[in-house]
């Protein structure tokens, strides 16, 4: 499977979280391919079999509190129509609505997300893993070797397994 991770990022932690996701990725057998999303093109998005997509929390404690810049990006990203896109933010206090509003903007682009995660600055990569493969796991791979199907004889394994999340 071809997989791409997109991120924005302003210092750092939402790229150490995009690569995080990325390298569990390529550990259990995928294609994966890291961007900005200012670098994407049309030919990655249409390469992609599943899109990761995150960004860092913007705005205050109480009010305010939004997926940084997502206006501006979101809209300027190739369309997404038919893709299944899994979403994540880094926050530094509370994420609130975050998720819920890039969700909304990313399915007026065509998105349907399969899936979310905020993860703290301070530790975001804390979890990145298990949130890609319980993704994966999603879309009925499986999280050891990649056999696509729930239970399968893994032939790198030589066992009969089946999927855990």
């Amino acid at each position: 499977m071809q997989i791409l991770v997109l991120y924005h990022s302003r210092n750092g932690h939402t790229r150490q979280t995009a690569e995080a996701i990325a390298e569990t990725i390529r550990n259990v057998g995928h294609r994966v391919t890291i961007k900005s999303v200012i670098e994407v093109r049309q030919a990655d998005v249409e390469q992609a079999d599943l899109l990761f997509i995150g960004t860092w929390v913007q705005g205050f404690i109480l009010f305010g509190v939004k997926p940084a810049a997502a206006d501006l990006w979101i809209p300027a990203l190739p369309t997404l129509t038919g893709k299944s896109v899994a979403i994540f933010c880094t926050y530094a206090f509370n994420p609130r609505r975050s998720l819920s509003k890039l969700t909304n903007l990313l399915a007026a682009r065509g998105a349907t997300v399969i899936g979310q995660q905020a993860f703290q600055r301070n530790h975001s990569t804390d979890g990145a893993g298990d949130f890609a493969k319980r993704i994966l796991a999603t879309l009925g791979y499986c999280v050891i070797c990649c056999v696509p199907d729930f239970v399968e004889v893994c032939s790198q394994h030589q066992t009969l397994h089946k999927i855990g999340y």
